[in-house]
């Protein structure tokens, strides 16, 4: 294995349309990559095509289909990697001229995972107000406490190893029970907040609602942040209570209506907090359920 050498690898599913400029984010970088490996999960749109002529133009691209969820495609991508060090990053995302090089002198240095950072790419209002209520700032960014994403972050293979890799049975949000067990097992992690990474918020109310339940449904199937999904249903479930629990709900409202138009300054913060709410609402609790079909299936 390569000791001061770094891979990028990236897991793909339907993104024909930001593949390409990913992939030329991520050549084009100060500090090059040893390898770029791109496993694709069976892509129906054409994105199989299109990163299999890119090897053509990027010599140090490998692409591999394998079929299975995001952990799964990232395990199979980390386990080909010939590097000791391995950045982590997400189609979707456009990578920061320095970005791998920032991620690469802090394992240099001798952390275990290096957290970088990603900032929004919004031109209209609406782009503008989703990213400031889905999307931390480097203020509100406490780097102890700080769990990565894996749109940004790199670790040691051996870390990896450590752990058994990304957790396989969870499909939606795998990132954070990753980091947890990299937490739990000890490894150092810094947060490198010069690594960024450009995403791109979603578009509609739809979208919203779909990214927040997936990731609301990973952390309910993991079991985790449960206090944080507690107080979403603080700010509804007392409303039907009437009249102490509808004050007792109103507080919590106040409370974050105050932050979210701080945040804002729009009132299209409205119909997009109620949008990630119900996200949240519904999809913790159908991870929940996952999670208990799962454990009575092991029991039998």
């Amino acid at each position: 294995m390569l000791e001061d050498k770094i891979t990028v690898i990236v897991t793909v599913y339907n993104e024909k349309d930001n593949i390409a400029d990913l992939v030329k984010s991520l050549h084009n970088q100060s500090l090059e990559p040893y390898e770029i490996i791109i496993t694709d999960a069976h892509s129906t749109d054409g994105t199989w095509e299109i990163l299999t002529k890119l090897k053509d133009d990027y010599p140090k691209l490998k692409v591999v289909s394998v079929k299975g969820n995001r952990s799964v495609g990232r395990n199979t991508a980390i386990s080909l990697a010939k590097t000791e060090y391995i950045a982590v990053t997400d189609a979707g995302c456009l990578a920061d001229y320095n970005w791998l090089e920032h991620l690469f002198s802090t394992l240099s240095k001798g952390a275990d995972v290096a957290s970088g950072f990603y900032e929004p790419l919004s031109d209209s209002k609406w782009e503008k107000t989703i990213a400031k209520m889905t999307i931390p700032t480097l203020d509100t960014v406490n780097p102890d406490t700080f769990l990565p994403s894996s749109r940004s972050v790199a670790f040691r293979k051996s870390a990896w190893q450590k752990v058994e890799g990304y957790p396989e049975e969870f499909s939606h949000n795998e990132d954070t029970p990753f980091d947890l067990l990299l937490k739990e097992a000890g490894f150092e992690f810094v947060f490198v907040p010069q690594a960024i990474v450009y995403w791109r918020p979603r578009q509609d109310l739809k979208a919203v609602f779909k990214q927040f339940f997936y990731y609301a449904l990973g952390d309910g199937e993991a079991r985790i942040q449960i206090k944080d999904y507690l107080f979403i249903y603080l700010r509804y479930i007392p409303l039907f209570f009437y009249p102490y629990g509808t004050m007792i709900s109103l507080l919590f409202w106040c409370q974050r209506i105050f932050k979210d138009l701080k945040k804002t300054r729009s009132l299209l913060f409205i119909p997009l907090r109620l949008t990630i709410d119900f996200a949240d609402m519904i999809g913790f609790l159908a991870g929940l359920k996952e999670a208990w079909q799962r454990c009575r299936q092991r029991k039998s």
